[in-house]
């Protein structure tokens, strides 16, 4: 016999991301015991390769048209959890969504996130306990909070991917670009959001490339797969007037396991407030994260090697602000 988990976070892909060291205490707790995470669709592929996840159920975001088929599919979803009979279930997302998820569920202890706006009967009386939001703390913090609030303990905060996979990424890309046989060591820019109020200047970040190839640096450009960001990347080298071999473009060529395997063998990384800064966290490696409006006291990379750059308006941010904190790495 083995207990079922389920943690339930329906928003973005560093959300699912920073649920890793939850999954692993929950497993220190219960060795025998299979977690299965309940995701939009598309956000879980960032654990995809995690061998402490027994399955990752994707769900649509909701913004479907057709009502009768949205209600059908999620039926459908009730019926699969409940067949799951799972022992225990933690929902980190306040979505009234949950609620008849929870319901579905049946006879389980249930832990879900507190809010001002769901402090009503039908949300506290749908679940065993309520943990607190983040407030001061980091979400990592809260997630693991949630594990104390059902009688689990925590014995550790540390956010690791597992690294065997990631071995086969690194072989992957070194077989497909012959830039990373003729360079010793690189840098990982990530210059992109999918939020415009977590962006940083084109111009800046060209300045910033230029910057790291006079201190000799080899850089590489990354992106997610959307082609906004691709276009933004694209637009960045153009100001920077790149005609070098030691820039190597990967914006929308690369997975998010394949981009934790190329940071995980660079120098160090830089970017905005994204999940790629999460990512950078979770391999180990040094990282700069510019920070707008998002509080990074509850959202910066979990990490001791993560630095920070905060301004409420993310504009104000000086090229120099970055790189005196590249310097500083460059003398570790």
């Amino acid at each position: 016999m083995f207990n079922r988990y389920l943690i339930v976070i329906l928003r973005f892909h560093g959300d699912v991301l920073l649920t890793k060291p939850m999954i692993d205490n929950i497993m220190q707790n219960d060795p025998k015991g299979k977690v299965d995470l309940l995701v939009y669709k598309g956000t879980g592929s960032v654990l995809g390769k995690e061998k402490s996840i027994s399955e990752i159920i994707e769900i649509e975001s909701g913004s479907e048209k057709n009502i009768f088929s949205r209600i059908i599919k999620e039926i459908n979803l009730w019926r699969k959890i409940r067949l799951k009979k799972y022992d225990y279930c933690f929902f980190l997302t306040t979505q009234w969504r949950v609620v008849p998820i929870s319901w579905a569920i049946g006879d389980a202890k249930k832990a879900a996130v507190d809010d001002k706006k769901r402090r009503r009967k039908l949300w506290t009386l749908s679940f065993s306990a309520i943990f607190p939001e983040a407030l001061e703390n980091h979400i990592v913090k809260r997630n693991l909070s949630a594990l104390e609030t059902l009688g689990l303990k925590v014995f550790s905060d540390d956010l690791v991917l597992d690294s065997p996979h990631l071995d086969d990424e690194y072989k992957s890309l070194l077989n497909d670009y012959s830039f990373f046989s003729e360079t010793e060591s690189y840098c990982v820019l990530h210059p992109t959001s999918r939020r415009e109020k977590k962006l940083w200047q084109r111009e800046k970040f060209a300045h910033l490339i230029n910057f790291l190839l006079k201190k000799d640096l080899a850089v590489v450009v990354t992106s997610g797969p959307d082609t906004k960001e691709i276009a933004y990347v694209n637009d960045i080298l153009n100001k920077a007037n790149i005609n070098n071999e030691k820039v190597l473009n990967l914006s929308g060529k690369t997975s998010l396991t394949s981009l934790a395997a190329l940071i995980r063998g660079s120098l160090f990384f830089i970017g905005l407030d994204s999940v790629a800064s999460h990512i950078a966290a979770s391999v180990n490696r040094d990282s700069i994260t510019l920070f707008g409006p998002s509080n990074p006291v509850n959202w910066k990379p979990w990490s001791n090697k993560a630095r920070i750059i905060s301004k409420e308006n993310l504009k104000d941010i000086e090229v120099e602000d970055v790189t005196s904190l590249i310097e500083e790495l460059l003398v570790q």
